[in-house]
């Protein structure tokens, strides 16, 4: 595998600025009024555009979260706040844990200020995650890029290191999730 290295460093650049300004909006930040499926959709999709997926959540996903009883159903076919933290939430960390996990984290059923704040928190740690791979991969990644020689073979060790990093932290987040006693109802 081949890189170009000031084409891959003007990336890397570019990724790692992204990473630092990625924010979520808090549960106040939430349009204060019932929304229609598409809205919701292009909602989450702008919410989570930092991700590259092209549609990182469509209408029959909502469904399907809906009727795995993942979040609340629609009120008349709108949806609120609540709605929209439980699908930030889980459209965040589908791709690295199962709903299991997802599920302990943020029990269905979960409402008012208790969802608030369990939302709110999973923003702030979120930021502090941005923050922490950033900082880890630019302590790998900038010495690298200052090299000579043996570019290539570098950028592809820190392809491997972050990709084994990802895997041990869904590793780990798994294990610490199986540890959480259910909460009561």
């Amino acid at each position: 595998m081949r890189y170009h290295k000031e084409s891959f460093s003007n990336y890397y650049q570019e990724m790692s600025s992204a990473l630092r300004g990625f924010v979520l909006p808090r549960w106040e930040d939430f349009p204060d009024l019932e929304l229609y499926m598409d809205q919701m959709i292009v909602l989450i999709n702008r919410y989570l555009s930092f991700q590259d997926d092209d549609k990182v959540v469509t209408a029959s996903m909502i469904n399907n979260y809906v009727k795995a009883r993942l979040m609340p159903a629609p009120v008349r076919k709108k949806y609120g706040r609540s709605h929209l933290a439980y699908l930030v939430v889980i459209c965040s960390l589908k791709d690295a844990l199962g709903m299991a996990v997802i599920e302990k984290m943020f029990p269905p059923g979960m409402e008012g200020d208790i969802l608030r704040e369990r939302y709110n928190a999973f923003v702030e740690n979120q930021v502090k995650a941005y923050h922490f791979v950033a900082d880890n991969i630019d302590s790998v990644a900038i010495p690298l890029l200052q090299e000579k020689e043996r570019i290539s073979d570098r950028i592809h060790d820190l392809v491997m290191q972050v990709g084994v990093s990802a895997n041990i932290a869904k590793n780990l987040a798994e294990r610490f999730a199986s540890q959480q006693e259910d909460e009561p109802q």
